[in-house]
């Protein structure tokens, strides 16, 4: 027969486990569902279709032109990760070099994500970050006289995790702290003071 201690120790391990598992899920960072999109210019029939068709074999291409672009759409949300998925790395992997990200909003107000650099021939995709960027709309260009082709484009919320590490960051500053001191203490002067004593030196 079990004891009462036994019993209690069995209880808390499930809650603590079930604890867990649901921080993990709450933790996933949900990709968003494209609905619609725009191009600055189609090659043949490879539109933005191709770019949200959840299709590695396709890709969306635009003509040789000035300044191409892509746009993907989505319902209104606080935007993470932007992931695009490269084409033939054999022979065009470069081509999103210097591309900028950004997000905009329904009154197509634009927040920059953004660049890219130093793609690598053996990358399979490039990704950006939009820092929770609100908005309905994300928009991949590319600057100069170029072609423009991707696989593909999955557009991510914001992780439930990031948002927790900003709000603690976010009670700190407002309690006085900084995330480099503890104790409530801010830095400030090359080390951490206490906040009134910011600014002042002893001779």
């Amino acid at each position: 027969m079990h004891s009462t201690k036994h019993v209690l120790f069995f209880i808390t391990a499930i809650t603590i486990l079930c604890e867990v598992r649901s921080q993990r899920k709450s933790d996933t960072c949900k990709r968003l569902k494209l609905k619609e999109g725009l191009m600055s210019s189609v090659f043949e029939d490879l539109d933005y279709n191709l770019a949200m068709d959840n299709n590695m074999e396709t890709f969306s291409h635009s003509v040789l032109e000035s300044d191409p672009f892509i746009m993907v759409m989505f319902n209104k949300e606080k935007v993470g990760d932007v992931k695009i998925y490269n084409v033939q790395q054999d022979c065009c992997y470069d081509q999103l070099e210097g591309a900028t990200v950004s997000v905009f909003n329904e009154d197509f107000d634009e927040r920059k994500c953004g660049k890219i650099t130093n793609v690598k021939k053996t990358d399979e995709y490039v990704k950006v970050n939009c820092k929770g960027y609100v908005g309905t709309s994300v928009k991949i260009e590319i600057p100069g006289e170029k072609y423009l082709h991707v696989r593909e484009i999955e557009v991510y919320k914001k992780c439930a995790a990031d948002e927790r590490k900003e709000k603690k960051e976010s009670e700190k500053k407002k309690k006085g702290g900084d995330s480099r001191c503890s104790n409530g203490l801010t830095f400030c002067d090359g080390t951490c003071k206490h906040i009134h004593m910011c600014g002042k030196s002893f001779g």
